[in-house]
């Protein structure tokens, strides 16, 4: 016996075609306004697994950059230390050669003393240098500085430095390390020691002969440590070009299983909505309209 297809077993069809279509229209329509093809897991597990992964390779990786972004400031403020350290030490070279001649006398000497006062003051202060609130020159730690001034009480040139006697190191990669800092007394107390010899020298009214090498010596030291903070810097900024080349790839990759191809999804609309527009129209053919069913 055949059945009979009565209209309102065809509208009950139509209407379910009309609110697939329409279901399908409202997913593209969101596709299209959020650029994302994958809102949620179910739109496609698998690809969500592929996403999440390549989400943490972003965060390590942002971190990476952060960390390499830091360690740049500090060899920055470093390099800047080292810097003025060497111009102060210049300056007191040319003292001490004034003063080591003849022509010197004990009031010259006198006047010359309060000037590499001075010149030690400076020099002090550059190791307490801070980048974030860390001592760069004292393994980045917080808290009081590492080198005593000066006009502390007991003041020692031999012994100024409190800080660490261990480096700070910094990831670079999953299995590699980088030296950012040095002890602060091992980068300036050659340096303290032979600009305190002039100073008591020359308030001793004597000629500081002695001085003018104990400088060079010094000032050859911080040259040293400044073409290892470049060397070092150097290499922070290939690795940061590095990750920042890495991140750009973890960031395509994310967008090739997230994004919505616009294009595409605007065929795709452009599709279900003729489709949908024909399906509408074929319900004019039958004699009951479809609204009386949509509360079906």
């Amino acid at each position: 016996m055949i059945s009979r297809v009565t209209n309102g077993v065809l509208v009950r069809e139509l209407l379910g075609n009309v609110r697939r279509l329409e279901a399908r229209l409202a997913d593209a329509q969101a596709d299209l306004s959020s650029g994302k093809r994958l809102r949620q897991p179910s739109d496609d597990p698998a690809g969500a697994a592929r996403a999440n992964h390549v989400r943490g390779e972003i965060r390590d990786l942002g971190a990476l950059a952060d960390t390499l972004s830091f360690a740049t400031s500090v060899l920055g403020a470093q390099d800047a230390a080292l810097e003025d350290a060497d111009d102060i030490l210049g300056r007191a070279r040319e003292i001490a050669a004034q003063q080591a001649s003849g022509l010197a006398t004990p009031d010259s000497r006198l006047q010359a003393a309060e000037e590499v006062a001075e010149l030690e003051r400076a020099l002090l202060s550059l190791p307490n240098a801070k980048v974030g609130g860390r001592h760069v020159f004292a393994g980045l730690a917080t808290g009081a500085a590492p080198f005593a001034q000066l006009d502390d009480p007991g003041f020692d040139p031999l012994n100024p430095y409190s800080g660490t006697s261990e480096p700070f190191v910094v990831r670079t990669a999953a299995d590699t390390t980088l030296r950012l800092t040095t002890p602060g007394d091992q980068v300036f107390g050659e340096a303290v020691v032979a600009l305190d010899g002039l100073r008591t020298t020359l308030l001793a009214g004597s000629p500081p002969t002695s001085s003018i090498d104990a400088l060079e010596d010094a000032a050859a030291g911080l040259r040293a440590e400044r073409a290892s903070v470049g060397a070092r810097a150097a290499r922070v900024e290939q690795r940061a070009s590095e990750i920042k080349t890495l991140l750009e790839g973890a960031k395509e990759r994310l967008g090739a299983v997230e994004d919505a191809d616009a294009v595409a999804v605007i065929t795709e609309l452009t599709q279900l909505q003729t489709a949908l527009q024909a399906t509408l129209a074929s319900s004019q053919v039958l004699q009951t309209s479809i609204l009386d069913y949509l509360s079906l």
